[in-house]
């Protein structure tokens, strides 16, 4: 008997739905909104590998499992855009603070905002 192919996506939903978890407790342990978890079980985006490996420590999985049966929907190079003209001009600095930025959670992103508006008032 020949086994289905399953995309990130399903595999997401019908293990949340194992668990009897709802999407917007997903989402809260991953840190992100509820829209943003829908569109990774309905494959209209991916998570992030930290999202990945959170997902896998979620559900009890090993990290493998969560991996599409089937890549065909996986982007090809010539989907990925390049980077524009702006994030070339970032000098070394510059794109070191924003990889931290991304690293933080979302009250330190708030809390970062806030002392950026701060220091720019001075």
């Amino acid at each position: 008997m020949k086994q289905e192919k399953k995309s990130l996506g399903e595999k997401l939903r019908e293990l949340r739905e194992d668990y009897d978890l709802t999407q917007e407790q997903v989402a809260a342990v991953l840190n992100v909104n509820r829209t943003t978890y829908t569109k990774y079980e309905l494959n209209n985006s991916h998570p992030s590998l930290d999202s990945l490996v959170k997902l896998a420590h979620i559900f009890n999985v090993p990290k493998e499992t969560l991996l599409p049966d089937d890549d065909s929907d996986a982007p090809s190079f010539k989907e990925i855009k390049r980077p524009d003209s702006m994030l070339k001009s970032l000098n070394k600095d510059e794109r070191g603070l924003i990889a931290a930025y991304r690293a933080l959670d979302k009250e330190q992103k708030a809390e970062l905002k806030r002392q950026i508006a701060k220091l720019s008032k001075k």
